[in-house]
């Protein structure tokens, strides 16, 4: 039996917008009225009690005209001073690992302003949420990285500390409740959303905040946007792998080796 598709309003999105989408993502756990939800959704992922946080930019300012520019879907501060970043990625990017080195590390130095000294800076937890695997050396739904010495394995310091949700993994979460809210998060039919709300009276409270979200006629039109942006940029990926690979077959046909024609395909067009 096929399954029941998501019902959809007169403006052909579905009723209920889908959470693993970065811009619903960011409305239903970035909003300042929602921090009870977000507070919620950490305690599962990091298990450990929060007391209060605060919603700070997520875009991590460029220093020089050269420099390179990050946007967190959500960046937060806790009462202890800790920094927690949480990005929703449905598709993987180029260099993905490397990007959430970046993004962490950034978030480290931008602590350390003029006057002030190392001591002061406070642990960032990145929190990325994989709608495709990134971690394919292990199974498991939930990993978690630290800097750590290669043989002894204890800690070098504890400012950065990485955690990956992976969406296609939730059957192997052995919690129970980071299992509900990630499965809440990659849900895009109501009977799942309610199904999941039921056992869960703060992802209930999500539930309904998301309806009221996807009612919002200028959510539905950034969810569009963003839809269109996204459809975009894969039509760019594949044709510039077309033409990659065109160009791949024909450094093969001169008479260079495969392993040449690889390295070539993948540094002209930076696709994994």
């Amino acid at each position: 039996m096929s399954k029941k598709l998501a019902s959809k309003g007169i403006d052909g999105l579905p009723d209920i917008l889908p959470p693993k989408n970065d811009f619903v993502f960011k409305a239903l756990f970035g909003d300042e009225e929602n921090k009870e939800i977000l507070i919620a959704f950490l305690e599962a992922v990091l298990v450990k009690s929060i007391s209060d946080l605060y919603i700070l930019d997520p875009i991590n300012k460029k220093r020089s005209k050269d420099d390179k520019l990050s946007i967190l879907d959500v960046k937060v501060k806790l009462a202890n001073g800790e920094i927690i970043t949480i990005e929703m990625q449905v598709r993987q990017i180029a260099q993905m690992r490397s990007r959430i080195t970046f993004c962490s590390a950034r978030a480290v130095a931008d602590q350390l302003k003029s006057g002030k000294d190392y001591s002061e800076l406070k642990p960032v937890v990145s929190i990325i949420i994989m709608g495709e695997t990134l971690i394919h050396e292990s199974n498991k739904c939930h990993n978690v990285f630290l800097t750590m010495e290669r043989d002894e394995h204890f800690v070098f310091n504890d400012l950065q500390e990485t955690h990956v949700l992976d969406l296609t993994r939730i059957k192997n979460e052995k919690s129970e409740t980071l299992s509900d809210w990630l499965s809440f998060i990659n849900s895009e039919k109501e009977e799942d959303f309610m199904k999941i709300a039921k056992k869960n009276p703060m992802i209930n409270n999500a539930f309904v905040t998301l309806k009221r979200i996807s009612s919002n006629d200028t959510q539905r039109r950034l969810y569009l946007a963003r839809l269109i942006q996204q459809t975009d940029a894969l039509t760019g990926e594949n044709e510039a792998r077309r033409e990659g690979l065109k160009e791949m077959f024909e450094f093969l046909r001169q008479g260079h080796s495969f392993e040449d024609a690889e390295k070539r395909f993948f540094a002209n067009r930076k696709v994994r």
